[in-house]
This record gives structure tokens, C-alpha cells and sequence, in this order.
């Protein structure tokens, strides 16, 4: 099947990977953006990968020949707007590109925090039609960030209070940007993604619990013990402070909030936690 060309960026990431899958599964071709195509060729070579890096501006005119539709994700340590996003925005904007469907977060709208508030805005300024995706808290956290926790501390080491969350699976993610990217009438839409529920991590553990058949707990630390914590396991200190700002805002009840938009574009309910969990077993056995 041909359709406009299409390039996704962010490839690896949990909501990048699924997109690929999607569009695999529906025999649509693309091209993917990547820093290092021998060492994507590695991991899958049924991919066309052309030379793209956000911080190197020569990648391009190069990356986007002939391109129609983009799929934006930002690299989480790529923070200035003005010197990398909007100069690929521009560049977008002079090859023709029809559409940027970019993966912002919930509420970006509102917060002008995160850099996806600034991304946002230049992409509405350069006129080229947008889609942005702002989803929910993700379920894949829990079998990515916080899978050793879970695995080997039979714990959900997470700084949430009682929050309730609209968790959402990055499948059902992948799925709807793969389907704003090739279907009509999703131009100049933005799309707030959640699950059908809200749950407390309590809620989480109790059914981690029953579905992996030994006891999982919610310590609930405080956000400095949290702190503490992850950077005594090495984790850079800049991305503790982004992963308590986005517990802070959770805590506060930013992701409280459910729609049925996943729902209208699936065609279909979007995944539950149970459902998530029973696919994603072996992470925690």
C-alpha cells in the first residue's frame, strides 16, 4: 500500500516501538530516524532507517526528502525548543511535510513546565497541520522504570500518594498515532489519551498480586526519599527531578482525568491493567 511517505523519530522508546509495530502489522511502509543505523540494523533490519540526529541540523533536509507526514517524539534529554525543535519544525515546514503528529503528555496544554507546552506552540505558529497525542500515565512504566522493584523487591517503589491515574497502555498509544498518521481527518486535532478507569497504585499492587500469584506492595515514599534513592542507584540527577515533578503531579491529581477519545479511535476499548499485566509476566517473574 502507498501512501504519503511517512518518517517516525523515537523508534526505541516504548510508544515509538509500538508505532512501528502497527504500521508492520498493517503493511504500511515508512522510514525510521535513527543516530545509528548499523546498530538499529542489529536489533531489526525489516526497517528502511535513514541518518537522522535531533542535534545535528545537516540530517535534516536529508531525513525529510520527499517526507508528507512526521512523527515527532522528543529525546527525553533534549530540552531547548528554540535551538533544536524549532529549527526542525521550520525545516518540516519547507519540505512540504503535510501533518507532525507529536507525542506530547496530559495537560501540556496547560502546563508550561515541560518543554512539550513550547513544542506544541511552535508547531501551531509554523501552520503545518498537527495532531498531538497527550497521554496518560503509562502502564509500560511499570515493566520499564520500575521493573526491579517489582521484580526483585516485590514493591511499587513510587511517590504517589492516593492519586488515581487513567493509566494507558503504550500499545493503544502506538495504535492511535498509527492511525492518525494514516487515516483522514485527524489534522489541526489535539487528542487527551487515557485509559477507561482510574486506579490507585494500591489498586495496582493488588491486582500485580493476584495476577502474579505472590505479594506485591505500594510503599508509597515520600518524594525525598524517593529522591534519595534513585540517585544512590546512579540515576541521573536531572532525570530524578523530571520523574518527581511528574509524581508531584500526579500526587496533585493531574492524572485523575479520563476520556473516551482512546476508545473513539480504537474503535474498541483501550487495554486494561489486567490486561497489560498478564501480557508483560515474564518482566516480573
Amino acid at each position: 500500500m502507498m501512501g504519503d511517505k511517512i518518517l517516525l523519530t523515537g523508534i526505541t522508546g516504548n510508544v515509538g516501538s509500538a508505532v512501528v509495530n502497527y504500521l508492520k502489522n498493517m503493511n504500511i511502509s515508512f522510514i525510521a530516524g535513527v543516530r545509528n543505523i548499523e546498530r538499529s540494523k542489529q536489533q531489526d533490519d525489516s526497517i528502511q532507517y535513514i541518518h537522522f540526529n535531533f542535534q545535528d541540523t545537516l540530517t535534516y533536509e536529508t531525513a525529510l526528502h520527499g517526507v508528507k507526514k512526521v512523527f515527532l517524539v522528543r529525546p527525553p534529554q533534549l530540552t531547548d525548543v528554540r535551538v533544536i525543535f524549532k529549527p526542525f519544525i521550520q525545516k518540516c515546514k519547507e519540505a512540504g511535510v503535510k501533518q507532525i503528529v507529536f507525542l506530547s503528555l496530559l495537560g501540556a496544554e496547560k502546563n508550561p513546565f515541560p518543554p512539550h507546552h513550547k513544542i506544541e506552540k511552535a508547531i501551531v505558529e509554523s501552520k503545518i497541520p498537527y495532531t498531538f497525542i497527550r497521554p496518560s500515565f503509562f502502564m509500560q512504566n511499570l515493566s520499564t522504570t520500575h521493573a526491579d522493584d517489582i521484580k526483585e523487591r516485590a514493591d511499587l517503589f513510587i511517590p504517589s500518594g492516593k492519586a488515581k491515574i487513567s493509566f494507558i497502555d503504550t500499545r493503544d498509544i502506538g495504535e492511535i498515532i498509527g492511525r492518525t498518521l494514516t487515516e483522514k481527518g485527524h489534522e489541526n486535532k489535539a487528542y487527551t489519551i487515557t485509559g477507561s478507569v482510574t486506579i490507585t497504585y494500591w489498586e495496582v499492587a493488588d491486582t500485580m498480586t493476584r495476577v502474579l500469584g505472590r505479594k506485591i506492595t505500594y510503599s508509597n515514599p515520600s518524594l525525598f526519599k524517593f529522591r534519595k534513592a534513585m540517585i544512590e542507584r546512579g540515576i541521573k540527577k536531572d532525570f530524578v527531578t523530571v520523574m518527581m515533578i511528574l509524581y508531584l503531579t500526579t500526587k496533585l491529581g493531574m492524572a485523575s482525568h479520563i476520556t473516551n477519545t482512546a476508545e473513539l479511535l480504537l474503535k474498541r476499548k483501550p487495554r486494561t491493567m489486567e490486561d497489560f499485566i498478564k501480557d508483560y509476566l515474564d518482566v516480573w517473574q
